[in-house]
This record gives C-alpha cells, sequence and structure tokens, in this order.
C-alpha cells in the first residue's frame, strides 16, 4: 500500500504507532546504555560517573572521530583499550546488569579492589551504594545535576574547582570524597 492510498485517520494511526515505536526503542536503548549522546555512555559499570570524566568530556565536543578519546566502558564507538579486559565489566556482561550497584552480591571482592583513596575513584563505592538503594535512573538523575554547574548548566568533570565557562566554585570531587570517608568512619 502506498502513502497515498493511506486515509488521514490511517496516517495519522501509523504514524501514532511509529512514534511510540521510536520512544520504546529510545527508552530501551537508554536501558542499555544511558547516553550523554547516541554513542556515549555517562554511567560505568564499576560506578565511575563518566559524564563527569576530563577524557570523555573532551571527546563529547570532539569534532573529528581522531579526536575522540573515550565514551565510557559501554560504548559501541569508542571505549578505553582496558574495557575489553576488565573483569567488572565481564563480570556484569555476564549477569546482564548495567552496573554492579544492580547485582545481588554487591560488594564482591571484584569491585572491592576498584575502590581506592583517589576522589574519582575513591567514589565508585559511594556512587554504586546509590544505584543500589535508589536504581540507577535515578542516581543518573542526580549526577546530571551534581556534575553541572549551578550557575551556568555547563558540565564539569572530577578534578576541577571552578567551572570553566563562568570561573563559579563548585563542589569538587576531592570535597565529595572527604566526607564520603567521614561518612564511612561514622
Amino acid at each position: 500500500m502506498k502513502l497515498s492510498d493511506l486515509s488521514r485517520r490511517q496516517f495519522i494511526g501509523r504514524a501514532g504507532k511509529t512514534v511510540v515505536a521510536v520512544a520504546t526503542c529510545k527508552w530501551m536503548c537508554a536501558q542499555t546504555c544511558v547516553a550523554a549522546s547516541s554513542d556515549g555512555c555517562v554511567d560505568a559499570i564499576c560506578g565511575i560517573y563518566c559524564g563527569a570524566c576530563p577524557a570523555f568530556l573532551e571527546s563529547m565536543g570532539a569534532k573529528k572521530s581522531s579526536e575522540i578519546k573515550c565514551l565510557g566502558c559501554r560504548s559501541t564507538k569508542k571505549m578505553p583499550g582496558y574495557a575489553p579486559k576488565c573483569e567488572v565489566r565481564k563480570c556484569a556482561k555476564a549477569k546482564n546488569l548495567q552496573s554492579c550497584g544492580q547485582c545481588k552480591q554487591y560488594p564482591c571482592d571484584k569491585i572491592t579492589k576498584f575502590f581506592n583513596e583517589t576522589p574519582k575513584y575513591g567514589l565508585r563505592e559511594k556512587y554504586l551504594n546509590a544505584v543500589r538503594d535508589k536504581g540507577l535512573p535515578a542516581w543518573l538523575a542526580e549526577m546530571k545535576i551534581r556534575w553541572t554547574c549551578p550557575k551556568c548548566q555547563t558540565p564539569f568533570g572530577y578534578g576541577m574547582k571552578t567551572c570553566k565557562k563562568c570561573g563559579e566554585k563548585i563542589f569538587s570531587d576531592a570535597e565529595e570524597f572527604e566526607e564520603f570517608k567521614k561518612t564511612k568512619k561514622a
């Protein structure tokens, strides 16, 4: 049947079904890779918020594919070289999980080996606990707000103390990690 053979009602009905199908597909894809773009995943399996990683932020702004450094360990376009060998990633894939925080065995020896005393990596534990307690979508919504300058709405990353666009002081990963360590001791 040609498009010209459709009545207005049939066309609108089919168009509506197409819109629903596209929306469903986007939702399902987001469940597989919550993306900042069609190629980058802002959440890592191990609890790092890639949306705040300097390499990821640079890659999202790249004009040429040769300028792309990393789009997250779950990216289908450009993942870091270690990703295919990562035991945590392999484990989560085998269990069909998007995050270690969703695993019934969390925290396990495999992931706790990745917790350390540098802010970016030390926050993994806090972030995975939030995924476990609140769910991945809620955590991602919080991360988007947390890693965006409250004054100018520009994303910022690990290691930054001021917004690169407006100069506003921001809550750094080092400050967040120090607060987290205090709550662990309490």
